[in-house]
């Protein structure tokens, strides 16, 4: 057809013996989207501009979408020199130099080359060199992702993946997931530059062979990444540059183009200025903060804006949103999630283990975070926590003087914790205290045994150990009878409460009884009792679990626990 309708791919070597991987992508106005695909996951550009035609529409409109993918290094060719005159080409070069005049590539050296006779292709090959040797080097951060350009089946190795790869290397059996729905699989093997290696660095053209994975269930946009490393995320929060000229909805449908992808996103500004924007895609992405989308509104196929994701699990609700993503990195996150995993940061950041470490140690350093068990939880948000748990502990002992304190999960609730999360907070003041479930105020002593009501309940059970009435009979209150339960003063033996006291009383009868007859039976023990089999069953019962006696058949003999040396 004459033109670039698609992405194809090149390398060559420089004459510095670098060498260099191509992304050639369609310059027409109508290949956009396919231009798109191309360029999301380079650093370095080489931008075209035909001496016959001059800077044309979409020219401005790739040099727009570089800037806001953040792309700074590129060189500019202006091409088909042979085919104009001197006065032609001379326009051609000014005309490039007012259209690059204050866009990030004003300063980007130009080279004028013609292909077919040679000229200047030597001046594009040296301005590379330079380009790539002044040029950051791809960043290793071990989180390798490669957005798929391209995938298909080949004969005799299954499932082949191409991409431009970033963030990581990628090596030989190296387990990986794919796509939204995260297929697992491995790599059987690497190739970059038509070379089989057995590891790919970041920032290199790869091709990658997967085993466990059909290509059928792949396609460009995807990207391949190690599990456990990202956030695939349905919603992120971003900052948004908006094209000049262009306007944008406080709430639209437009086409959101990340990595090799086009994906529908519903698009919401969350501030007057339109400066943030939440974005909902239609299906997962494993994106981090410092990811860069560009947005174009498919009912006039413009590009609107560019984005930067700042947060890839937004907690806040909308109207709340904008000031928290005005915060730095660290207070951001403590911001948006209030118990923030050490584990977690590296993905939820976007960084490597080690800076994402040094991150945690500057939050707290800096009295921004409280390093709280495995959490990382905002200063003020510990502080009125354990202020709020402290309140409602002291409210509980006023309320219920003779309890000894309010249940773990009852509090945790109350905080909208979690018990693990409760018992981090509480180990870090010297106010509370846990015990067996409880939590205490240190100052709070209940003596529960002391209490009238206690002394007439006790009184009440020990008048007929083995045949107890209900403590609710008697007119005890629940509480109580978890009190003095949690006290060890009575034991609930399937729904019977004791006396601590009568079980221990029990014990001795029914262990002199083993002693005398090496057996006992249920029958024997209600007589040695005096009770009935009401509650000489559970008696029995909590005997078995005490390992005072073991059941043979109908009988009862000795257990590990009687003092009666070995089970008869």
């Amino acid at each position: 057809r004459g033109l670039t309708i698609d992405l194809g791919f090149a390398f060559t070597t420089l004459p510095s013996g670098t060498e260099v991987g191509f992304v050639d992508v369609p310059g027409h106005v109508r290949f956009i989207k396919n231009m798109l695909a191309g360029v999301g996951a380079v650093e370095v550009a080489l931008l075209v501009v035909a001496a016959s035609e001059g800077w044309m529409p979409q020219s401005e409109e790739h040099l727009r979408i570089l800037e806001l993918l953040g792309v700074r290094d590129a060189l500019v060719a202006i091409t088909k020199a042979d085919t104009v005159d001197d006065e032609t080409l001379e326009i051609a070069q000014l005309d490039v130099a007012e259209h690059l005049e204050g866009s990030a590539l004003e300063h980007a050296p130009v080279a004028v080359c013609d292909s077919v006779s040679g000229r200047g292709i030597d001046d594009v090959r040296t301005a590379l060199d330079e380009l790539l040797a002044r040029s950051p080097a791809a960043r290793d951060t071990g989180r390798p992702r490669l957005w798929i350009d391209r995938v298909f089946a080949a004969k005799g190795s299954g499932t082949v993946v191409t991409g431009t790869l970033t963030g990581g290397g990628v090596a030989v059996d190296d387990d990986v997931e794919v796509g939204s729905r995260r297929l697992r699989a491995r790599v059987r093997a690497v190739q970059t530059a038509h070379r089989q290696v057995e590891r790919a660095a970041p920032g290199t053209r790869v091709a990658l062979n997967l085993v466990g994975v059909e290509h059928r269930d792949l396609a460009r946009g995807d990207a391949v990444v190690r599990a456990g490393q990202w956030t695939h995320a349905s919603t992120v929060d971003a900052a948004l540059t908006p094209v000049p000229g262009a306007q944008l909805e406080r709430r639209a449908r437009l086409q959101a183009y990340v990595g090799s992808g086009e994906h529908g996103v519903a698009a919401r500004l969350l501030d007057d200025d339109g400066t943030f924007v939440r974005l909902r895609f239609t299906s997962p992405l494993p994106l981090a903060p410092g990811d860069r989308l560009v947005l174009r509104d498919p009912g006039t196929s413009r590009t609107v804006a560019g984005a930067v994701t700042l947060d890839v699990e937004p907690t806040t609700k909308a109207r709340e949103a904008a000031t928290l993503l005005a915060l730095p990195l660290g207070e951001r996150l403590l911001a948006t999630h209030p118990w923030l995993a050490a584990a977690d940061l590296p993905r939820l950041a976007g960084l490597p283990d080690a800076e994402a470490q040094e991150l945690a140690r500057e939050l707290v350093e800096r009295g921004r975070a409280e390093a709280i068990d495995r959490w990382l939880v905002a200063n003020a948000t510990a502080r009125s926590l354990c202020d709020r748990a402290a309140q409602l502990v002291t409210t509980h002992h006023r309320d219920h003087p003779l309890e000894r304190g309010i249940d773990v999960a009852a509090l945790a609730a109350s905080l909208h914790l979690d018990a693990p999360r409760l018992r981090a907070l509480l180990a870090t003041t010297d106010d509370l205290v846990v015990e067996q479930g409880v939590v205490r105020h240190v100052s709070h002593v209940a003596d529960a045994a002391d209490s009238p009501e206690a002394r007439k309940l006790l009184d009440a059970l020990d008048a007929s150990p083995f045949s107890p009435p209900a403590p609710a009979d008697l007119g005890a209150s629940p509480a109580l009878v978890r009190t003095l339960t949690r006290d060890g003063l009575l034991t609930d033996v399937d729904g019977v409460v004791f006396s601590t006291a009568a079980l221990a009383r029990a014990r001795a009868l029914v262990v002199d009884a083993l002693r005398d007859r090496g057996t006992v039976t249920v029958a024997d023990v209600r007589d040695v009792l005096g009770s009935t089999r009401k509650y000489v069953v559970p008696i029995v019962t909590w005997l078995d679990r005490t390992g005072v006696t073991r059941r043979r058949g109908d009988d009862r003999v000795a257990g590990p626990t009687s003092g009666l040396g070995a089970e008869r």
